[in-house]
């Protein structure tokens, strides 16, 4: 099992966590903050416990939106919090067996639109042989509580169980105790039904309702003035210029359903047949204070009386009142609502050795859906209390929706040149999406079009040259489809013919060696993405107005520069009876593609916030995480951790409408410590297993800068010569966390 965690047997670089790294965080804890144990990826939320809005995940360069998640195989869209499906959303970490990270891009029929480099999938668990009965709680600093309970049925008839679980998690706010807080209702039932022929068929339902104030994004010089304050106050006022930084007017709710079934049949012995349909909702909203009050005249807030020459939406007078700095004074809660849909399933037909030696697989994903954000005013009602009217709006803004289609085929063939010694897996992938988006509050036209995949060779090698050695090296060529966030979030004109699809090019290698309880791997790797998709001025000289699918005048969608990432990980991991240790080490040297200046090109990337040929945001040369258990008696295991980032760029800053380059921005590097300790209880009466835990974070209390938003990464500083725009979430302060486990 030691070899496993790193990959063996595997052609592709991949570190797999099992139930002993879960552990290792807080019972409840976010269950991607696990991920910080894997070679090349950093991950940050700005609770200790959790995050949303702050959740930020980066692997070998490429970021959240660049990275497939999976849950039990099933793909869990993209990633953004506003909008998106971040996996956390449909995981009780209580429920999870294992994660297994593929930090290349080899591996053949991974269920994502979004992945051009890594792959990450979330295992749960199946239902327990006998029925049982697991309670847990927490207790931590910054009023953190937690309940949660676990029933597994047992063997109801042969091959047959299941298991219902339920929790609540509150907190408040570290940086705002008083105006701002976390609650989380978490509920998952999972069927598992085993055949004797090796058939199986699971299914699985996980909803999450959540409430969430989560934390304000500052500056580089707010950050050196005290870094632990997000900027925000606690107290209301009534004052609309002071309540725009209340932190209670940050924040947003949302309801997450995930449902899907994980099926193979086995036909004899040499063909299997798996099968994932799924089923997905998100209903929503974020808030945003607003200074000021909108009511659109006439008294319809949708209103839409026709549409000019370059199809923009001509809409009655908006009427703007202000009068900031009086108690009571005119203001708006912006409200956003957010409804989504998507279902689909994935295919594969699996031919072992029907050829000797060699292992077909034939595949096909289809994943459908709907997403549709509004943006509405509504009028603060009280000077007193952050209530605001809940009935019809004053003023839409806008009523927008996408819908995107997706289709994937794949095959591959692994074939074992040499049993047991040289292994080569060869396949091929390719996509087919189809986008369509309105905004008739915005233009009248729809947009319509559909981009393919170029046929994507995948090759993987495995050697085993002499026992306990293996040698591996990898070879992707990736694609990734437009992300939603551009059709929801911008109202640029859109050209399907000018706009490129997304791609990658991935190279790994290395070497690994485990024998018994100790293992160590070393592995290189190269990652050029070719291109991005970004909102940048319009130029008229290439604008064809036949083209044009929807859009303003002043911006369009344009394919722009990429970048790459070289670098290489090395870890190491012994295990024995006492003490364990585990240590890896990442380099990393991401950098944009660069451009000539005066150029196009050069200046497409600066509107978007991006000087090229400078470091990618928030990518550290150098991370280091090192972890030691110790077990001096049967029950107990304490364990220090140390987590060091070296200095990174946190932003590229331009100036807005000439998009001059001005100076990047250089954020410092950190180095946190952790301790906690687990004992388990000695069996007693109908007792069959209980613990304690005590988890302390950033031991020292170091204030640190833990990532860079993505919300406003690639945004122009509109306050120069001041540089006032908010691009950083602070790190978590010291923070303790008791839970207590129950087996009966």
């Amino acid at each position: 099992m030691t070899g496993a965690k790193l990959g063996t047997g595997k052609g592709r670089a991949t570190f797999e966590l099992d139930k002993s790294d879960i552990a290792d965080r807080p019972l409840g804890a976010d269950i991607t903050q696990s991920l910080i144990k894997a070679p090349g990826v950093k991950v940050s939320t700005g609770d200790a416990r959790g995050g949303s809005f702050s959740f930020e995940v980066f692997l070998r360069g490429l970021n959240k939106e660049q990275i497939g998640f999976t849950v039990d195989g099933v793909p869990t869209g993209d990633t953004r919090f506003n909008g998106g499906s971040p996996p956390q959303r449909f995981i009780e970490s209580s429920n999870v067996n294992s994660i297994v990270v593929s930090q290349s891009a080899g591996d053949i029929g991974a269920p994502s639109r979004f992945a051009l480099g890594g792959f990450i999938d979330f295992r749960t668990d199946d239902p327990a042989k006998k029925f049982g009965v697991t309670l847990e709680g927490g207790l931590g600093e910054f009023k953190y509580t937690r309940e949660y309970v676990r029933v597994d049925t047992g063997e109801l008839e042969h091959g047959l169980s299941a298991y219902a679980t339920f929790s609540h998690q509150y907190n408040d706010n570290w940086a705002g105790p008083n105006s701002r807080h976390s609650e989380r209702d978490h509920a998952e039932f999972k069927v598992v039904k085993n055949f004797d022929s090796g058939s199986y068929l699971k299914a699985r339902v996980a909803y999450n309702h959540q409430f969430d104030n989560d934390f304000n994004i500052v500056t580089l010089a707010q950050f050196q003035a005290n870094p632990h304050d997000d900027g925000l106050h606690d107290t209301y006022t009534g004052i609309p210029n002071q309540d725009l930084l209340y932190g209670g007017t940050f924040g947003g709710e949302r309801r997450d359903l995930l449902a899907y079934v994980n099926a193979g049949l086995k036909i004899g012995d040499h063909i299997t047949i798996t099968a994932n349909p799924y089923y997905q909702t998100l209903h929503g909203y974020s808030l945003s204070y607003q200074n000021r009050s909108r009511v659109l005249s006439g008294g319809n807030p949708t209103a839409v009386t026709g549409y000019n020459a370059t199809g923009g939406a001509i809409r009655p007078t908006l009427i703007t009142t202000s009068n900031p700095n009086v108690v009571g004074g005119p203001a708006d809660m912006r409200v956003t609502v957010r409804d989504r849909e998507r279902y689909g399933s994935t295919g594969e037909i699996k031919i072992s050795d029907l050829l000797p030696r060699n292992t077909f697989r034939f595949g096909i994903w289809y994943d459908g859906g709907t997403s549709i954000e509004n943006r509405d005013f509504h009028p603060i009602t009280s000077s007193t209390s952050l209530q605001y009217s809940r009935g019809l709006p004053t003023y839409t803004l806008y009523q927008r929706s996408a819908t995107i289609t997706t289709v994937e085929l794949y095959a591959q063939d692994s074939i074992a040149i040499i049993p047991d010694v040289l292994r080569l897996d060869v396949g091929v992938t390719h996509f087919h999406i189809n986008y369509k988006a309105k905004s008739p509050l915005e233009y009248s036209v729809q947009l319509n079009f559909s981009q393919n995949s170029p046929v994507q060779p995948k090759v993987s090698v495995s050697l085993k040259p002499i026992e306990h050695v293996e040698i591996f090296g990898g070879y992707a060529q990736n694609f990734s489809g437009i992300p939603e966030d551009a059709f929801l979030g911008s109202t640029a004109i859109v050209q399907p013919g000018s706009l490129q699809p997304l791609q990658s090019v991935n190279y790994d290698g290395g070497i690994r060696y485990s024998i018994g309880r100790f293992a160590v791997s070393a592995q290189a790797f190269h990652v050029h993405v070719k291109n991005a998709v970004g909102i940048v001025p319009n130029d008229p000289t290439v604008t064809d107005p036949v083209d044009i699918q929807r859009g303003n005048v002043a911006t369009r969608a344009a394919s722009i520069k990429g970048f790459s990432t070289n670098g290489f990980e090395l870890t190491g991991l012994a295990d024995f009876h006492w003490v364990d240790l585990y240590a890896s080490y990442s380099y990393q040297r991401a950098r944009y593609d660069d451009a000539v200046v005066g150029s196009r090109d050069r200046l497409n990337l600066a509107s978007v916030g991006i000087i090229a040929g400078s470091d990618v945001r928030d990518i550290p040369r150098n991370t280091i995480f090192a972890q030691i258990g110790v077990k001096p008696f049967a029950g107990l295991r304490v364990e220090g951790n140390v987590s060091h980032v070296s200095s990174r760029v946190g932003g590229d800053i331009t100036a807005p409408i000439t998009f001059r380059e001005v100076a990047i921005d250089r954020i410092p590097g950190y180095t946190v410590v952790g301790l906690s300790g687990r004992y388990a209880l000695p069996t007693f009466g109908p007792l069959n297993g209980a613990s304690i835990r005590l988890n302390v974070d950033n031991l020292f209390n170091e204030g640190y800068i833990a990532s860079v938003t993505s919300a406003t990464a690639t945004a122009t500083e509109t306050g120069l010569p001041g540089r006032s725009l908010g691009r950083y979430f602070l790190g978590a302060p010291r923070t303790f966390t008791a839970s207590l486990q129950i087996k009966f």
